[in-house]
């Protein structure tokens, strides 16, 4: 919605109680949309309750929760009618760790997720390869070599047997490794005689040195940076083909973890023409986004659908690629201990620089060295921000966040709380490591890892997400995790680590009130009068139904700031 018609909305809504007495009445005017006939899950409590009926919204907001007779005493012949015939409403569920425009990418590129050997993820891209120009870049993500028999990363010379001098760069399903051809290599500059990149690792081969293919984190870099960029118009369609699949499965936001500033220009040219259809609150992508940001942080009124909010800066690497940073060596490789992206001082540094500007950090941290290293570096970088300019509210008020939080110290756990630092978290990230995370941690440093219950008996929120595309877009997918420990089909019996499962409550107001409290809006993830009418209505109860029919749900109906945005 254009700045202008935000405010002649704002300016209406002001007026509203002054127009009825005007008119002879001191009624409240007529409600614009009320849901009636269903179970609606309000979240004015913990625990879910109180349950109604029947819903009413007006200028985007919630104005009453009740029985079906009461409400529709709220309509008029101008109120819009949604009969839910039993279906369940829920607060709008929000992915509090996602990539839009990384999905968008995908969605036309080879998606390689669920491949059982490197020949199959070549066969796949294959077939995109048919579709595209000659000569032009094939794209893929979603492999992972933990899932092939041996789990042993592939070479560059299957893609050359397969594609001859075309280029091709394949990622990895965490994004955290890439699969490059020869032509690859060569539009990159590298060889034999390349270094690695301050965090980062190109694996050679142990006889001659060469270069595998596969580039681990910030080597990553080096191919990224001669693959042609998207244009504006390339992003505008691909956030708004991932936006539409968001939705539909559910979502009435998402916090973009790492956008650049021409991404970031895309999204406020979907919010200013009114095409964006869920909440966005944006990170920018690392030190040169924040550098080249001429403002400061964006938050306006609940209302507004676009809010950036921090910065997104990395620690460390993947657990799934051995790039997480420990504390002690690989279990499964000895010798080594991962990569920290960015060293204790330099991190420091940047968090400084962002909080300088009143900007909130989010670090991706996923080993214990890691986590430790970014609780350090938030601790100092604020400290240092706050010597500088005082108690601030811009500075006092930041929210800092570490991203998946994934392997902890548990002399470290206690921290987050005295520091306020909100433990961000994707639970289907623990149901699709748990097959081979032992063999990478051991048996006892694997005890602290995916530890969802050390932070809620901590008094700590836990805001949850998917990561997609790394993981499944579907929230229920993060449900269904956070409360079994279990994948899809049941295993392991009685779940991973079970003491760590979450109540279906705790689950939901992750994805729920947690997100909105992680960005800054208590207005976002309940249903009480006076917060955001943001709804997610499903077919069945996700509140009741046995953990496996999480998954079966049908998602009926989503709104978004009072509007049905789906279907």
């Amino acid at each position: 919605m254009p700045p202008e018609k935000n405010y002649l909305r704002r300016r209406r809504n002001s007026l509203l109680p002054l127009l009825a007495l005007m008119a002879g009445g001191c009624a409240d005017p007529p409600a614009d949309l009320v849901l009636v006939n269903g179970t609606v899950y309000t979240f004015g409590s913990d625990d879910g309750s109180p349950v109604v009926e029947a819903l009413a919204i007006r200028d985007g907001a919630v104005v009453a929760a009740g029985d079906s007779a009461a409400i529709r005493r709220l309509a008029d012949a101008g109120t819009r009618m949604l009969d839910l015939e039993g279906a369940t409403a829920i607060p709008g569920l929000s992915d509090a760790h996602a990539h839009l425009f990384n999905l968008g990418r995908s969605l036309s590129w080879a998606d390689l997720r669920g491949t059982r050997s490197a020949a199959e993820a070549v066969e796949r891209t294959a077939a995109l390869a048919a579709e595209l120009p000659d000569g032009s870049w094939l794209r893929g993500r979603g492999w992972d070599q933990n899932d092939w028999d041996p789990p042993a990363y592939p070479d560059r010379r299957l893609l050359d047997a397969a594609f001859g001098d075309r280029p091709v760069y394949l990622e990895r399903i965490d994004g955290h490794a890439g699969w490059a051809s020869s032509a690859a290599l060569a539009a990159a500059g590298i060889d034999a005689d390349t270094p690695d990149p301050e965090g980062g690792e190109i694996l050679r081969d142990p006889q001659t040195g060469e270069p595998t293919g596969i580039l681990i984190d910030a080597a990553e870099n080096l191919v990224r940076a001669v693959i042609p960029k998207p244009t504006a118009t390339d992003l505008d369609r691909q956030l708004a083909a991932a936006a539409a699949k968001a939705v539909s499965h559910g979502l009435v936001g998402v916090h973009e973890m790492g956008v650049t500033l021409e991404e970031l220009a895309a999204l406020q040219r979907a919010d200013a023409g009114g095409t964006l259809p869920l909440r966005v609150v944006a990170y920018l992508g690392g030190a040169p986004a924040l550098e080249n940001y001429q403002g400061s942080p964006v938050r306006p009124d609940a209302e507004s659908l676009l809010r950036l909010e921090g910065v997104k800066y990395y620690a460390d690497g993947a657990l799934g690629s051995r790039g997480a940073a420990l504390k002690a060596d690989y279990s499964d490789r000895p010798g080594h201990r991962g990569l920290l992206i960015q060293s204790h001082a330099e991190l420091t540094l940047r968090v400084k620089a962002a909080v300088d500007r009143g900007f909130s950090v989010a670090v991706h941290a996923i080993g214990d060295e890691g986590n430790h290293v970014a609780l350090d570096a938030i601790q100092q970088g604020h400290g240092a921000a706050l010597a500088d300019h005082g108690e601030v509210p811009a500075i006092t008020e930041a929210r800092h966040r570490i991203e998946h939080v994934q392997v902890v110290d548990p002399a470290e756990f206690g921290r987050f709380a005295e520091l306020g630092v909100i433990p961000s978290m994707q639970p289907t990230h623990c149901t699709s490591d748990m097959p081979w995370a032992p063999d990478r941690l051991g048996p006892e440093r694997v005890k602290g890892a995916y530890a969802w219950r050390e932070f809620l008996d901590r008094n700590l929120i836990l805001p949850l997400g998917s990561d997609f595309p790394v993981e499944q877009v579907s929230p229920l997918f993060g449900l269904y995790a956070a409360v079994t420990r279990q994948t899809p089909d049941g295993q392991p019996p009685g779940g991973w680590s079970p003491e760590h499962r979450l109540t279906r409550a705790e689950a939901v107001l992750g994805f729920t009130a947690w997100a909105g409290e992680a960005a800054g809006v208590p207005q976002w993830g309940r249903l009480r009068s006076g917060d955001r009418a943001d709804v997610t209505v499903f077919d069945g109860d996700p509140m009741t139904v046995a953990p496996a029919e999480l998954l079966e749900l049908d998602v009926r109906t989503v709104i978004v700031d009072g509007r049905i945005t789906f279907p």
